[in-house]
């Protein structure tokens, strides 16, 4: 079944009612769970946690990433900014 993940970005949810968009993403991670893959969902934190959904908890979800260069093995892909 594929490469065992599924990745979307925000322009998917772009223009998206916040309702839709935690549904979907609610969605999502219960397929993820029910097949067996990993489902990646790349958005400002803004935006996901508008609103809210019962039963979902989307903070579960979410392996934060801090981008730095304050130390010399920061920064993004290698570059230093």
């Amino acid at each position: 079944m594929g490469p065992g993940f599924l990745i979307h970005d925000s322009h998917l949810f772009d223009g998206v009612d916040g309702r839709q968009l935690i549904s979907a993403l609610k969605v999502g991670a219960e397929t993820a769970q029910e097949l067996g893959f990993q489902y990646i969902v790349t958005m400002n934190e803004d935006d996901a946690f508008k609103e809210t959904v019962a039963d979902f908890n989307l903070s579960d979800h979410v392996i934060a990433t801090v981008l730095t260069d304050a130390v010399e093995d920061g920064g993004l892909f290698g570059f230093r900014f």
